[in-house]
């Protein structure tokens, strides 16, 4: 009786079959990590998304403070773009990631040539700089103190505005004026190297030299994006989240209006994203390569 019920059980039951595999697909773009040494010998390590088939456009990814090559929406942003045919880069400055932060602002101007030139090489003719948060401040000194005819555009995202200004925004001008006193101090008596505990606010404490400090918000301090953008000729794209915590509201229009000489900048806000784009990673995707597309034809 039990082999009975067994025999009718393996007619009904169907039989299985095993799916097709399907070929592995070619990946569209390759990843390679990359290091690259400035004119002053400083090795800065990276990431280059390359298209199976690259186009003459070339973009280069610039993070903020505190950033590296591999954070934020670098990676997506890099695999996206160059789905599409333009070769992108996204490269470590010397004062990466959260350590002590002993460089100088201006010495971000070498990082950035490297990189460029690296694009350079690969055969691309036209470049896009993309600056995240204090990147933004970077990629407009930039052009802004030795104007390269390579860099066809500039993306400016969630940009903080002048340094100094943001500490005031954050503490009130007397306590952001102590910092920069100190370093001053420090300065005048020989210690320009020396390591000052210094109150980011929301980001936290962090050690800077005198050096790096002044660099940033000091009264020389060369950083200003608002004088900076007003020499940057290319197109311009502004985006900043309607979410975002970290910097002031109206940052995209003041770096508009000081770009006023320039017709071809525009403000993009995207409703929800916060400083990073943390949840709005495939919109700001969409964004910047619908606007490259347009601002930079092959």
């Amino acid at each position: 009786m039990v082999a009975g019920i067994i025999c009718i059980l393996a007619v009904v039951a169907p039989a299985q079959t095993r799916p097709a595999v399907a070929p592995a697909e070619k990946p569209a773009v390759s990843v390679q990590l990359i290091s690259l040494h400035t004119s002053d010998s400083v090795r800065l390590d990276g990431v280059l998304y390359q298209p199976l088939k690259p186009g003459p456009v070339g973009l280069m990814l610039v993070h903020g403070y505190g950033g590296t090559f591999y954070g934020a929406y670098f990676r997506q942003l890099g695999q996206a773009v160059a789905e599409q045919g333009i070769t992108t880069l996204a490269l470590n400055m010397r004062d990466h990631d959260t350590g002590p932060k002993a460089s100088d602002f201006t010495d971000n101007q070498a990082d950035i040539a490297a990189g460029v030139a690296h694009l350079h090489s690969l055969g691309l003719r036209k470049i896009v700089l993309l600056g995240q948060s204090m990147g933004a401040n970077r990629v407009l000194y930039y052009q802004a103190a030795a104007p390269d005819p390579i860099i066809a555009a500039t993306v400016l995202v969630s940009g903080p505005g002048n340094l100094f200004q943001w500490n005031v925004w954050q503490f009130g001008r007397e306590k952001a004026q102590e910092s920069v006193d100190e370093a001053l101090r420090l300065r005048a008596a020989g210690h320009d190297r020396d390591l000052m505990l210094v109150d980011l606010g929301p980001l936290g404490k962090a050690l800077y030299t005198p050096r790096y400090l002044l660099s940033l918000r000091g009264p020389e301090a060369k950083s200003d994006p608002y004088q900076n953008i007003s020499k940057v000729k290319n197109p311009v794209l502004i985006l900043q989240g309607k979410a975002d915590k970290l910097i002031e509201p109206d940052i995209a229009e003041r770096l508009h209006k000081a770009a006023a000489d320039n017709p071809r900048v525009i403000v993009v806000y995207v409703e929800g994203a916060d400083h990073g784009f943390s949840q709005h990673q495939s919109v700001l995707a969409e964004r910047v390569l619908g606007w490259i597309k347009s601002a930079v034809p092959e």
